[in-house]
């Protein structure tokens, strides 16, 4: 997002991030439910405005190794969802649909990405969708872009692509997923240019300076 410090939100703007993060989560259990054919549960994601390197810390540091997808967004904002995918949550995804022991990501393959990737093309449209709804804006996505890396360089994507700075705060959704049986941690990072940021939050009335 474009803003130097934490200060220049109130309250008010960050319970309406919130509040388009917990619609997206809803939606985005729905859509995983229906992809997987199991009980999918999302708990009420935890979102925050915090550094790049709390990012990391977040997601098990910046030398952990982890699968990106990233998606574009374009229309009335401009800006890049980034959802980080750990080995213990594409193991999952993938052992849905087919059965496959994977110990390391380097053992995931074309076909294997292309599940984690319809996983992540859901979530992040949800999320998006929800921000749509609320400000009755057009945004599209673009198919996610894939990624294996470690923390630290999947992190830095959104902010490459929209020429952003890494002295920013970004937004920070810690998803907590319940997969049938199991428990999974899921992160996003949504960063938008400097006029998107505007954009959106006139639309919701809430003029940010």
């Amino acid at each position: 997002m474009a803003y130097k410090n934490l200060d220049e939100f109130s309250s008010m703007h960050l319970d309406v991030l919130r509040e388009i993060g917990n619609i997206g989560s809803g939606h985005a259990a729905t859509a995983l439910a229906s992809l997987l054919n199991t009980v999918v549960d999302i708990e009420v994601p935890v979102i925050s405005l915090i550094s790049y390197d709390k990012v990391a810390d977040c997601l098990g540091g910046k030398k952990t190794k982890a699968l990106g997808m990233t998606v574009a967004l374009e229309g009335d904002i401009r800006g890049c969802m980034l959802e980080v995918v750990q080995l213990d949550f594409a193991r999952k995804l993938i052992n849905t649909f087919y059965t496959k022991d994977i110990t390391e990501l380097s053992e995931i393959d074309d076909m294997d990405i292309s599940v984690v990737r319809e996983m992540s093309n859901i979530t992040t449209a949800a999320y998006v969708n929800s921000m749509a709804a609320m400000t009755q804006l057009f945004i599209n996505i673009q198919p996610p872009e894939s990624y294996c890396d470690n923390i630290s360089s999947l992190i830095a994507i959104p902010a490459e692509k929209l020429s952003r700075s890494f002295d920013e705060p970004v937004l920070y959704i810690d998803e907590k997923l319940h997969i049938g049986d199991t428990e999974i941690n899921s992160g996003l990072i949504l960063v938008l240019d400097s006029t998107s940021i505007q954009i959106l939050f006139q639309k919701l009335g809430m003029p940010y300076l």
